[in-house]
């Protein structure tokens, strides 16, 4: 029986790839299809036959409106659903068919909504409702040559306040890198629009959607100079400008102009206080630049939208602006800050809405243990959040229980819980599956050294042409275990290797081990006293292997290989200058006593470079000794002037020492209200400095790194 409710029109070239999917979709028997193929050279026609379109056949004329009101005259239904090959009905198809009768006839005209993927992450999608329905034989048709507009000849019989939403939800990846990267559309678009803006001077929407086919061409520079013009010439009442402001201020972001968004979000925020998405980029440039308590305001605002259901339908909004990536970035900041029970509870909010949004969950797993939780502790919160969240009894671990469980194993990973990530992989070995190459890492860093050893040889020592290519970091980490075992490079590595690598891990591998090695460096010269591995390009592999070590948490591997490096060394600059690079590696990781050995010691020699004084000065200044940290971060700034870090940490250290006098003052005078006041202003001073992002970040990882053993490289 053929439906006379609703017909589908599309537009189509070249769609053989998407067209089955979006057909399929919105199947129902007795649909009415119009397809019109403006000049395939694929199977597009022949598979919309078969899903008893009717096919019509157009010339392209690079003018969208014009092949898309071809169909609309054709229309035997009451109501007209206007989608693209790349779009598809994710659901509400049977609600659609069941609510269409009930809409009063002075609707016309109803909108939809769209979840527009811009990322292969399934949480990372942009919502927006334009109206794709409307009824046929009331005057509709669509104007322009791209991103084209639906208008009407008919306005008495189509006058409405406002457009309905419709009980259908589509679905659209047609703009991801991916899907970009195998077409032609931004450079179509492109064209297009240069024609438009060669007939139409200056018009704002077309240099709207020239920034935005900019966005995607890569080109940002030029894309905020388009959003830029554009907004200087479109009204304040124009439908489009609220989404104009917010991808501006994204492209403003990326540029890493913060100056610029901030001043622009300052005013729009004005203009649209009930849009998510603007006070959620204004609070992510504030923090940015270390103004942390106006942006924890900024993000509230951001959530206190989210019970506005008229926003949520006029506004292009990010999913999750109003709810979990908020309450996300609210709680980092109070994580910063110290306040862990708050920050755990902002973490749990996000994960009510989102419940295996990956920053949340490592989040959550981060401040559990910088609140001194075990890592069975953390891994059941995790779960246990995770069952109620989505009632599944514990043995359900697939589909998207599994893909959840696969998070929540990559984010105990994530806070250090090493061996609880592998365990809980154990257990559900034949049920969930993460990359081995992973696990081999996860191995290595739970200090499992033969475990790794063992994956490592069934992965890549026979060859298996089924497994992934080893990368030069797997390798590192494959020769890593196999020296942390206690054993020297297996046969199956070497030969795993390519011919020319063979013989320098080979060479690597004897000097390590004490064996006498051939020399093979063709920079050997006669006299010379440093190994030939010092003097070959095995000296970078060399650094690439102590630098894996520290990071997978093998210091006594890299104690060995510095030992060995600085006993083979006579030239006493070099000795310095890989003291201080190991120095850097051991800070950063968190292993900050270690780092200090080194550091001191490069210190008395006199060759303390702006870096680690830097690390210096900030070790010192964690301990409270504030005139010690000041020099040091005076002595970085004169060795490197443009040390942001070290300049706001004297700055820091300063503020501390004027509080420190002011409060002995306070101890003779208590009552005086000058002290008082001037006490005050330092400490809304320091609040407002904490914010600045000078200091070294550390996770829960490094701060296990700096309470784990730490051997004395110097």
């Amino acid at each position: 029986m053929q439906n006379r409710l609703l017909g589908i029109h599309m537009i189509v070239q070249n769609e053989e790839q998407h067209l089955p999917r979006c057909l399929n979709s919105f199947y129902q028997p007795g649909m009415e299809w119009f397809i019109t193929d403006t000049g395939s050279g694929d199977r597009t026609p022949a598979i919309a036959r078969q899903f008893g379109a009717t096919v019509l056949h157009a010339q392209w004329e690079d003018h969208f409106a014009r092949a898309r009101n071809i169909s609309l005259p054709l229309a035997g239904t009451e109501w007209i659903l206007c989608v693209d090959a790349d779009e598809y009905a994710i659901d509400g198809l049977e609600e659609l068919m069941n609510y269409l009768p009930t809409v009063h006839k002075s609707v016309s005209k109803l909108k939809v909504t769209i979840e527009n993927r811009i990322d292969e992450k399934t949480e990372d999608q942009v919502i927006f409702q334009p109206v794709r329905l409307f009824r046929s034989g009331y005057g509709y048709r669509y104007e322009g040559r791209i991103h084209e507009q639906l208008v009407c000849d008919d306005t008495e019989n189509t006058r409405q306040e406002s457009d309905p939403v419709a009980p259908l939800r589509l679905g659209h990846d047609g703009y991801l890198a991916s899907q970009i990267a195998q077409g032609r559309k931004p450079l179509r678009n492109f064209k297009l629009l240069q024609q438009e803006l060669k007939e139409h001077p200056d018009q704002p929407f077309h240099l709207y959607n020239l920034g935005v086919t900019y966005c995607q061409l890569g080109e940002m520079g030029k894309a905020a100079d388009s959003f830029a013009n554009s907004l200087r010439l479109t009204e304040l009442g124009a439908p489009y400008r609220s989404t104009l402001v917010r991808d501006y201020a994204k492209v403003l972001g990326a540029l890493e102009r913060y100056d610029e968004g901030r001043a622009l979000l300052a005013v729009e925020t004005q203009h649209y206080p009930d849009y998510a998405d603007l006070h959620f980029l204004y609070g992510d440039f504030l923090e940015r630049q270390g103004l942390e308590e106006r942006a924890y305001q900024s993000y509230a605002r951001a959530v206190d939208t989210s019970e506005d259901v008229r926003s949520q339908s006029e506004y292009v909004h990010e999913q999750g602006t109003d709810t979990y990536r908020t309450y996300t970035a609210m709680a980092r900041l109070a994580q910063k800050r110290g306040f862990l029970q708050e920050s755990g509870h902002l973490y749990g909010l996000a994960l009510d809405y989102m419940s295996a949004y990956p920053p949340a969950l490592q989040g959550l797993a981060d401040v559990l243990q910088q609140s001194g939780e075990s890592d069975e502790v953390i891994a059941e919160a995790l779960l246990l959040r995770w069952k109620k969240r989505l009632n599944l009894r514990e043995q359900d671990h697939t589909g998207e229980g599994a893909d959840e469980i696969r998070k929540i194993i990559h984010a105990l990973a994530s806070c250090g819980a090493y061996g609880q990530a592998l365990s809980l992989l154990q257990d559900l070995a034949r049920k969930v599956q993460i990359d081995p190459a992973v696990q081999l890492h996860w191995m290595l860093c739970a200090g499992r050294c033969l475990e790794a050893v063992q994956l490592a040889e069934q992965l890549w020592g026979e060859r298996d042409v089924s497994v992934e290519p080893l990368l030069p970091e797997q390798r590192l980490e494959w020769a890593v275990a196999c020296w942390a075992s206690g054993s020297g490079l297996s046969p199956a590595f070497l030969e795993s290797s390519e011919q020319e690598d063979r013989e320098v891990w080979g060479t690597v591998d004897g000097w390590f081990r004490g064996q006498q090695v051939q020399a093979w460096s063709p920079m050997r010269q006669s006299g010379e006293r440093l190994p030939e591995v010092l003097q070959s390009p095995a000296l970078n592999l060399v650094r690439d292997i102590v630098q894996r070590s520290v990071q997978t948490g093998q210091l006594r591997v890299a104690q060995q290989w510095f030992e060995k490096w600085m006993d083979g060394c006579t030239d006493k600059d070099q000795c310095i200058e890989f003291s201080r690079w190991l120095a850097g590696i051991l800070y950063r990781e968190g292993y900050t006593r270690a780092a200090a050995d080194l550091l001191i010691s490069c210190m008395t020699e006199g060759k303390l470079d702006a870096e680690g004084t830097f690390y210096l000065g900030e070790a010192l200044f964690a301990k409270g000794h504030y005139d010690q940290a000041v020099s040091l971060f005076q002595q970085a700034l004169e060795r490197d002037t443009g040390s942001h870090q070290a300049r706001a940490g004297a700055a820091i250290s300063y503020l501390y020492l004027a509080l420190g006098v002011i409060q002995m003052e306070l101890i003779r005078s208590p009552s005086n209200p000058g002290l008082i006041a001037e006490q005050d202003a330092l400490l809304q001073r320091l609040r407002t400095a904490q914010g600045i992002p000078w200091r070294t970040d550390w996770h829960a990882r490094e701060r296990r790194n700096q309470l784990a053993e730490q051997p004395h490289f110097a």
